[in-house]
């Protein structure tokens, strides 16, 4: 199984949304809006200075999902490669309660 973490500006969510509802029918995600840092770009603190802010979706799944929404990601990015758009995959372990 995999722990998903999509990484982008508010700007290109329900694109996101969009382009993930087409590669899996059955599309779950918890969303954590606000997200403030920098990468390779201006900062996004969502404050006076840096107005814009990122969003989270984590998305856990199987591995062949992994790649179908990396696919869907993908294309996004393509039609915006100004915005930051990131996917981070990490390997995890359910534990039963």
């Amino acid at each position: 199984m995999i722990r998903l973490e999509i990484i982008a500006n508010n700007t290109v969510e329900q694109d996101i949304k969009d382009a993930l509802g087409t590669e899996v029918e059955d599309l779950r995600f918890s969303r954590v809006g606000s997200v403030h840092g920098q990468g390779r770009q201006v900062p996004r603190q969502g404050d006076g200075v840096w107005p814009e802010e990122n969003f989270m979706l984590i998305i856990y799944c199987s591995e062949e999902n992994a790649r179908s929404y990396a696919r869907g990601i993908r294309k996004v990015k393509e039609r915006f490669p100004q915005e930051g758009i990131k996917v981070f995959a990490i390997p995890f372990m359910e534990i039963e309660l």
